[in-house]
């Protein structure tokens, strides 16, 4: 009767684990149902069974030391439950952490998501208290739940055995064998659904894949298994490139073809040779909110005056959608990593150049704002690498002028930019990061959007109606800055030049957080350092953060080859193309439209096609996309 209870024991724990997968992906799929329901519903339905091979992957790494207790006849039924009820307790924690994070990452929890509890004050900003009691409900619940479930599929209570006996070698020899034999085959079932198959490769998420969109297959996941495979994937990642499409040859050559430019069609825009730089970063400042880029009227109408006014630089794309990798595309030029951010690693992130360090060479003073923690997200150590002589951060500001969450308002710290730029030893680099545009969205002053915002009942309206909320303040603070900047001696001999950190799902709601215009963003130079020839014009190349250094230093006739990873947006002769990618493969956007590849199943996806054009003119890019993400990777993992 043990024997078979033994057998029994294993088989149901099986079936739990299945289940409380199941319940976990029911429970994001309702939670996150806005994602999804723009899809046929049987193919929403179909990442249910997709899911089976991830699942009982996973089960078996769960039940693997349950399995070798259950085969040695050592431990007591109740060593094994309480170990389960850990493994309950974790995998909870897990998938709910995923639930919520989801809808605004865009992509299943990874080390890379993980390595933010580093910061615990920062991730808690970016929580509202309904959101925190919501996450306590369902991690209380669906454990509590899973529990209760493992209860009663294994029968606890009801049937189980005080101990487990122990193996007896007194027994036949016909038993011996026969009790081997049927434990070995129970090893080889559990390493054969870890494995995944019998062939030469393991498992990976692409048995999961199998949609064209991302959401769907992100649904058919397990997010254990993910978690697992990324941060043992992260930790090779400093180690190897782990893609290889070409040979270095191959690589150089394309390269070469991507960086290939003519200098002498620069066009010089500037007045002055060592003008002032004033770079300002803005949080979350998607194109979707600036009207004269296609966005929302209304919502930010002073920065899209100041866009008629300057040169606009209108087919711009952030490297990311997170600021600690946006501020490294640019103020170092350096693309963002899939499964990781340089930012994180010292040893890596000081063998960038970056631009303050240059304009410190050149005679500059530099400084950087920010109305937050500096040490968040490593951004201190970063500034300190990258050559600013000043960091402000929220220390300096009194607690009067800071929001509940994150720090210093934004126009409080224009406000002491201004202040502080009156005694800055000219010629200066100063860098302003701001953060108002940030999850909770709170802002000091009313806004057309506040009554909306606070009466609307749909939960992703809400969020988006909050989000012009922000995005509107943040606009408002612009417009105060450049009025007061104006005003100053300095103001002539300024070049103040306005890019967002990263783009934004809001407040759009788009349900493919991959999609480029997500990743769409403003880049504007402006102020009488430009000559006036060239004011009031728009650049309609295609380019990315990370060329803001090459282009701007190439306008002080600076040598701009550590930038290796930038082009020149003020030169006709170099290539139109930006790049971005992400855990599941990247998209490289051309003139003649935007590809996407998956790498999980190695297929190429036509994102957007130029009107007159064929297909097969876009697809030839895809060799020049994978040596860029085989060249970065590679280089990520010398450094």
């Amino acid at each position: 009767m043990l024997k078979n209870y033994r057998l029994s024991f294993w088989l149901r724990l099986w079936i739990f684990w299945l289940l409380y997968f199941a319940l976990h992906r029911t429970v994001f799929f309702i939670y996150n149902h806005s994602v999804f329901d723009e899809y046929p519903f049987s193919e929403q339905l179909q990442a249910f069974w997709e899911a089976i091979h991830l699942d009982f992957s996973t089960a078996g790494y769960l039940i693997t030391i349950p399995t070798l207790l259950l085969i040695g006849y050592i431990f007591s039924v109740k060593f094994i439950n309480r170990f389960n009820y850990l493994l309950i307790i974790l995998i909870g924690i897990i998938n709910v952490t995923d639930t919520l994070l989801y809808h605004e990452w865009g992509y299943k929890l990874n080390a890379y998501a993980l390595s933010f509890l580093l910061y615990p004050t920062q991730m808690m900003a970016s929580i509202t208290t309904s959101q925190l009691l919501l996450s306590i409900v369902l991690e209380v619940s669906l454990i509590s739940f899973g529990i209760l479930m493992y209860r009663f599929i294994l029968k606890l209570g009801v049937d189980t055995p005080k101990q487990f006996e122990k193996f007896n070698f007194n027994k036949s020899i016909m038993y011996s064998v026969g009790y081997g034999m049927v434990w070995l085959l129970v090893a080889a079932l559990t390493f054969l659904a870890i494995r995944g198959s019998l062939g030469l490769a393991p498992i990976n998420q692409s048995s999961a894949y199998y949609s064209v969109h991302a959401p769907l297959n992100h649904l058919a996941t397990n997010t254990s298994w993910n978690l697992l495979f990324n941060i043992l994937k992260s930790n090779k990642a400093s180690k190897q490139a782990g893609i290889t499409y070409f040979d270095e040859k191959t690589i150089q050559e394309n390269l070469k073809e991507i960086y290939k430019s003519n200098p002498k069609e620069q066009e010089k825009i500037l007045r002055y040779t060592r003008p002032n730089v004033v770079l300002v970063i803005l949080e979350s400042y998607t194109s979707d909110v600036v009207e004269t880029l296609g966005g929302e009227k209304g919502i930010a109408p002073h920065f899209s005056k100041l866009t008629q006014e300057g040169i606009l630089f209108d087919s711009i794309y952030s490297t990311a959608d997170r600021t600690d990798k946006g501020v490294v595309g640019v103020l170092s030029g350096y693309p963002a990593q899939k499964l990781s951010s340089i930012i994180k690693e010292p040893q890596k992130f000081e063998k960038l150049p970056a631009l303050p360090s240059v304009f410190k060479e050149k005679g500059y003073s530099t400084s950087v704002y920010y109305g937050g923690e500096s040490e968040y997200a490593n951004f201190k150590a970063y500034w300190h690498q990258a050559g600013f002589d000043k960091i402000i951060d929220e220390n300096e500001f009194e607690e009067k002028d800071k929001n509940s969450k994150w720090g210093a308002h934004d126009h409080v710290v224009f406000e002491k930019v201004i202040k502080d730029l009156n005694t800055q030893k000219a010629p200066f680099f100063t860098t302003v990061l701001t953060l108002s545009c940030h999850e909770p969205f709170e802002t000091p002053i009313d806004t057309p959007y506040d009554e909306i915002a606070k009466t609307e009942t749909d939960k992703d309206k809400k969020e988006a109606n909050l989000f012009r909320k922000a995005a509107y303040y943040a606009d408002w603070s612009v417009n105060k800055f450049m009025e007061a900047a104006k005003k100053q001696p300095w103001y002539d001999q300024t070049l103040f030049v306005f890019v967002a950190d990263h783009g934004h799902r809001l407040p759009k709601m788009y349900k493919d957080t991959h999609r480029s215009e997500k990743y769409r963003i403003p880049l504007l130079f402006y102020g009488n350092a430009i000559s006036e020839e060239f004011l009031a014009t728009r650049n309609s190349r295609i380019g990315s953060q990370t060329d803001i250094a090459t282009t701007l230093l190439g306008q002080l006739g600076v040598e701009t080859s550590q930038f290796e990873w930038g082009k020149d947006l003020l030169n006709p002769s170099s290539k139109q193309f930006a790049f971005y990618c992400y855990d599941e493969g990247m998209t490289w956007i051309t003139p003649n439209g935007s590809l996407r590849y998956v790498e999980t199943t190695k297929d190429a996806q036509i994102i957007t096609k130029t009107e007159g054009i064929n297909k097969n003119v876009l697809l030839e890019e895809l060799p020049f996309a994978k040596s860029y993400l085989q060249a970065l990777l590679e280089d990520y993992a010398e450094k």
